[in-house]
């Protein structure tokens, strides 16, 4: 019983510091925040967010850590064709587009950028491989195709989200047949 209730205090100083950091983060860069900031706002020691994190940096791949997760545990069940993936990423996009948005303001882009590609990559990767018989350069045209679709969710952010996911989706689909026409 202690090791529970010791483990849902921490976790709720984890999710006080990630969620001081975000808000925080949405009215300034990640350079000009300071952790005597996050700390106070999070209403946690210095001590705390040291044994918590260590870092800022710490905290970033956190909130990173668990966007992705959630994203690659969704992944795991999809069908491997290019309109699930799609649908699914920008379901995804929308639902935590706060959390990317603030990442994005802050100039935390490769922060994030690089492990969601490489969902999106193994993803188009099998998915291509299992609609062509030639392999000549999936994996070429799969990693354009995630390059592709984040360079689609990072506009739609910035933009407003104003499209539907089924509008997204349309999109990234003509994107995608285009690319895999290629193979």
């Amino acid at each position: 019983m202690k090791n529970m209730l010791t483990e849902s205090i921490r976790q709720q100083t984890d999710d006080q510091i990630i969620d001081a950091t975000l808000t925080l983060l949405q009215s300034q860069s990640y350079d000009q925040l300071a952790v005597t900031e996050i700390t106070r706002k999070a209403g946690v020691s210095r001590m705390a967010f040291y044994r918590h994190f260590g870092t800022k940096e710490a905290v970033i791949q956190a909130i990173v850590m668990q966007l992705t997760q959630d994203f690659e545990k969704e992944a795991v069940e999809l069908p491997l064709n290019a309109e699930a993936i799609s649908r699914a990423f920008f379901g995804f996009v929308k639902a935590n587009g706060i959390a990317i948005a603030v990442l994005l303001n802050a100039g935390l882009r490769e922060q994030f950028y690089p492990p969601l590609r490489d969902i999106l990559h193994s993803l188009y990767a099998e998915g291509i491989q299992n609609a062509v018989t030639v392999n000549r350069s999936i994996d070429y045209v799969s990693d354009f195709i995630a390059s592709g679709m984040l360079a689609l969710a990072i506009r739609w952010i910035a933009t407003g989200a104003h499209e539907s996911i089924d509008q997204m989706v349309q999109i990234a689909n003509n994107m995608t047949n285009a690319h895999q026409a290629t193979i």
